[in-house]
């Protein structure tokens, strides 16, 4: 009987769902199967799901789920279930499959500083209620491990996100500067920080750089982007994406929160060096070019203008990316899911 893994996600575009498809292609010696739970709209970015072994949809309210998921499992019999996300992870927990539930919670809610202290307490109790029903946490940086360990998770395994399937492009150092960023514009991605960043750059230092969003999202943001000069692409798909970015000489990225970014992996790896808010998972990662204020990157931006930085800071980010390697993440993947097979490990 094959090694089964169910993957529960809630949707069907954005890291998440990359860092699931960077895990399927680790371990080709297992079957996966993936469950979408659409509690929200989401840019499907195309990804292709023929690696999925199957693809359900569970139903979006949320009383109905559970009782979908339930009768995936009984029909899959699955020798894992990996949710991704708190809601998927919330989902899983609740139907609670005898097997267990490995958790990636690819960023803790309660890191999210949009919301109000009240709020992020709450949210922390329900994840310490729900850690007897984890048999797993799945870390995706040092940093989640250090919170998971905090909560009460006794296992707890680090796998490192990476980047998948990249086009053969490589960035090179041109003027002026193309910078670029990828994501939602939201609270999180913070495009706020971004126009702070770019004020700076502009009317304290002089600089003078071409800017753009890949992605979209809130229709204020991307309006206030525009207006300030940045240019929103929309939503594209992820080769697309990519082939942007070896485009561009700086990668800039102003989370406000964060797991482990995909967009910062796929930027390395094609060798943009990066310019990053400083938070603590970032740092936890050790991603080059993290600094601590939105001066200090602006500042670091204006310094990538000078050839000989720019391709000293490409090389750390090569190096950067060629440690997120798919033999580390197969590794530390069988070590969460514990109990296969030797020969299916092999393949």
């Amino acid at each position: 009987m094959p090694f089964r893994v169910l993957h529960v996600v809630e949707s069907l575009g954005g890291g998440v769902l990359t860092s699931v498809l960077a895990m399927v292609d680790a371990t080709p010696g297992l079957e996966h199967h993936l469950a979408v739970w659409p509690r929200r709209s989401h840019a499907d970015t195309g990804d292709d799901l023929a690696a999925f072994a199957s693809v359900s949809t569970l139903s979006h309210h949320a009383v109905r789920a559970v009782v979908d998921l339930r009768e995936l499992v009984g029909r899959l019999r699955p020798a894992e279930v990996h949710a991704h996300s708190s809601y998927a992870g919330l989902l899983a927990r609740v139907v609670r499959p005898s097997t267990g539930v490995v958790y990636s919670p690819h960023c803790f809610a309660f890191e999210r500083a949009d919301l109000g202290s009240t709020t992020r307490r709450l949210v922390r109790r329900v994840e310490r209620s729900l850690v007897g029903r984890t048999s797993v946490l799945v870390a995706c940086s040092p940093f989640e491990a250090t919170l998971a360990a905090e909560l009460g998770h006794r296992e707890v395994v680090t796998v490192p996100n990476r980047a998948l399937d990249l086009p053969d492009v490589r960035a090179r150092f041109a003027t002026p500067l193309r910078v670029v960023t990828a994501g939602r514009v939201g609270r999180q991605k913070d495009w706020r920080y971004l126009l702070t960043v770019k004020g700076y750059l502009e009317e304290v230092l002089g600089g003078r750089v071409e800017w753009e969003w890949l992605g979209g999202g809130d229709e204020a943001g991307e309006d206030a982007l525009r207006e300030h000069g940045i240019h929103v692409t929309g939503w594209l798909p992820r080769g697309d994406v990519v082939r942007r970015l070896a485009d561009a000489q700086v990668y800039v990225h102003t989370a406000a929160w964060e797991a482990a970014p995909i967009s910062i992996l796929e930027a390395s790896a094609v060798g943009l060096p990066i310019a990053a808010r400083g938070i603590t998972t970032l740092v936890s990662l050790e991603v080059p070019g993290t600094v601590a204020t939105a001066a200090d990157l602006a500042a670091r931006i204006v310094g990538l203008g000078d050839p000989n930085t720019w391709a000293a800071e490409q090389h750390r980010s090569l190096v950067f990316s060629s440690v997120h390697s798919a033999d580390l993440q197969r590794d530390r993947l069988y070590a969460a899911y514990g109990h296969v097979p030797a020969e299916l490990a092999l393949r």
